[in-house]
């Protein structure tokens, strides 16, 4: 039997980080997400690969969704900004698992601009404060591809670590599909860490 999902609501924005905030994307923000994610940089290690606007808008749209109550597939859309400027977006995708427990998927993208300064490491440490601290998850996972060493870097800056190899798990960017690793903490040895 699963347990009713959580509850979306009861999150408050924005969500302040040392440096930065997260808080939910808005159909406003498709222009500064679409200057980053339309950029090959960016794509290349996203299973969308570059986005165009139709793409971006309907992804904005379909986030905007998953977080009204009662969604048939619960998620968080958010976007990362520093200094009242969106700089990356990020998401966490909600689901069942066999035991009647939630769980989430999450992903970021920062723009290059501001790759490289340990943005990415705080906006998965806040997923991580969101899914656990608040939602009550049960785990929380994130796929990577094998090639992108820096993804798999903030991911275990932020306490996740690699459970499993999925050959051939994505397809990025036109490319022929890549191997993913799959990184995991769970809600145990989250709360081992941060109490």
């Amino acid at each position: 039997m699963t347990h009713r999902p959580p509850d979306l609501g009861i999150l408050v924005w924005p969500r302040p980080t040392p440096r930065l905030a997260l808080r939910p994307v808005t159909l406003g923000d498709v222009d500064a997400i679409l200057a980053y994610r339309s950029l090959p940089e960016v794509g290349e290690f996203t299973s969308r690969g570059p986005m165009n606007r139709a793409e971006v808008e309907a992804r904005v749209e379909l986030l905007r969704q998953g977080a009204t109550a009662g969604a048939p597939q619960p998620r968080l859309g958010l976007v990362v900004e520093h200094d009242g400027a969106v700089v990356g977006d990020c998401s966490v995708r909600l689901e069942p698992d066999d035991n009647g427990m939630w769980r989430a998927g999450v992903g970021y993208a920062i723009g290059p601009g501001h790759q490289g300064c340990g943005y990415a490491t705080e906006v998965v440490r806040e997923l991580l404060v969101i899914c656990f601290g608040h939602l009550h998850l049960a785990l929380v996972e994130a796929d990577v591809f094998v090639p992108h060493v820096a993804s798999q870097r903030v991911l275990e800056k932020a306490g996740l670590r690699r459970v499993a190899r999925t050959p051939a798990g994505s397809e990025g960017g036109g490319r022929p599909r890549l191997d993913d690793y799959v990184y995991a903490v769970t809600a145990a040895e989250w709360a081992a860490h941060h109490h």
